[in-house]
């Protein structure tokens, strides 16, 4: 299921943020709203008969079902935007090889920098000059864009305080170029869009271990049930470090959950590697966190308790929430919430009776409870946890820290559910 997003109207102001100085990297240069040309790469020096450098990588074909323009700009709107136009293609200084997923707010894209090819991944946000419900509504990107910039340097510090939380290298933005991009200034967003540096992930995600059929053997592996506490109490940290500094990610769910190394096939393998350290899950998409209090702009039907889709302010126990519906799907396959309130959550978006739309869904989410005979019984010291994570009054769910505590007394020196 996509991912889905709620509108509210903001202020549309942003604070120029540049990455850390650590690992250097070119900075855009910005003097003028008005297009600049493409970033021209640095000379490089040729060392006298030694080794030679390795060869910058060979221009990758722009995509054959895109029209160019004569200026070599992608014959596209904003709204019509298809990432695939930055493949091949220098982004403040890194050239992208690979656009990985399109989520509610942002592109995210594989690319490399520098001689020695260093990956990292590039979120850009979805930028929109048109919006479905009011010509003075600001779009799920813009507004993540905006929460992002104006918390930019704590979000820098704090993708640094966990080893469970993927780390944010820099955040790429200027904000007159953003207001022409909004514009229509489609050569801009193309040349030189707002972009967040992260780590790359070589592991895919959580969601891979419950789909691809490579995984099998792990899924009905004795070890599974442990493996999957392990991870949660692991996610459980990085909220809470996250949530003590007073933001909330609003997004926890097993395509945001990471892994740093490719996680092996088989339950006991995988069990040594996650408690030697060789394999690490992290939290993405801090960079979408906002503050607690704030506006909620993105949900994910699957996973968002029913108080954040009809647009409560942001706190903490929205992530708890989620995390549980997280767990509940690794252990079943299977969503927690009903294929109905799945419909109601997702007509909030898409109903032309926004009155209407958020009344049936909270006559559907009153009602609702989760199915916990779906756990299979060799889970079933998980349940008493998840049934307090996944409680539908928010004060009944316990914090990510508790949790963190609670979860990892479940799984013995074995790796197994006790």
């Amino acid at each position: 299921m996509a991912d889905t997003q709620r509108k509210a109207g903001t202020s549309f102001s942003f604070t120029v943020q540049a990455p850390p100085p650590p690992p250097p990297r070119p900075q855009p240069v910005i003097t003028h709203p008005h297009p600049a040309p493409p970033p021209v790469p640095a000379p490089r020096v040729q060392p006298l008969p030694q080794l030679s450098r390795p060869s910058p990588p060979p221009p990758v074909a722009k995509p054959p079902s895109i029209t160019y323009t004569r200026q070599g700009v992608p014959a596209l709107t904003l709204n019509t935007w298809d990432p695939k136009v930055w493949v091949g293609q220098d982004v403040h200084g890194y050239r992208v090889v690979d656009h990985i997923a399109t989520g509610a707010s942002g592109y995210v894209l594989r690319a490399t920098f520098g001689q020695a090819g260093t990956e990292v991944a590039l979120k850009i946000p979805i930028l929109k000059t048109t919006r479905p419900k009011s010509v003075n509504e600001p779009t799920a990107g813009t507004m993540t864009l905006n929460e992002t910039m104006s918390e930019a340097t704590r979000l820098l510090e704090l993708s640094g305080q966990s080893k469970y939380v993927v780390q944010i290298r820099g955040i790429l933005v200027d904000r007159l170029n953003v207001q022409e991009i909004m514009k229509g200034d489609t050569a801009l967003y193309y040349r030189s869009p707002p972009a967040i540096v992260m780590e790359f992930m070589n592991g895919g995600t959580a969601k891979k271990l419950i789909e691809d059929p490579e995984y099998e053997p792990l899924y009905y592996s004795e070890k599974w049930g442990g493996l999957v506490i392990l991870v949660g109490q692991m996610i459980a940290m990085a909220l809470d470090m996250i949530h003590k500094a007073g933001f909330v990610h609003l997004d926890v769910k097993p395509q945001n959950i990471l892994f740093n190394t490719k996680p092996p096939s088989t339950g006991q393998e995988m069990l040594d590697r996650i408690v030697s350290g060789s394999l690490l899950p992290k939290l993405a998409d801090l960079g979408s966190a906002v503050k607690k209090g704030g506006k909620v702009v993105q949900f994910t039907s699957e996973y968002a308790p029913g108080e954040q889709v009809l647009g409560d302010p942001a706190e903490s126990s929205m992530d708890v929430y989620a995390l549980g519906a997280a767990l509940y799907t690794m252990l079943t396959r299977t969503p927690v919430h009903s294929p109905k309130l799945i419909e109601a959550m997702n007509n909030i978006t898409t109903s032309s009776d926004l009155s209407r739309a958020e009344k049936d869904l909270e006559s559907v989410w009153d009602s609702f409870k989760p199915d916990f005979g779906r756990i299979d019984s060799k889970f079933s010291a998980a349940v008493s946890d998840l049934k307090e994570m996944l409680a539908r009054d928010p004060e009944d769910r316990p914090e990510a820290g508790s949790i963190a505590s609670s979860l990892q007394k479940l799984v013995d020196k074995r790796g197994l559910l006790s």
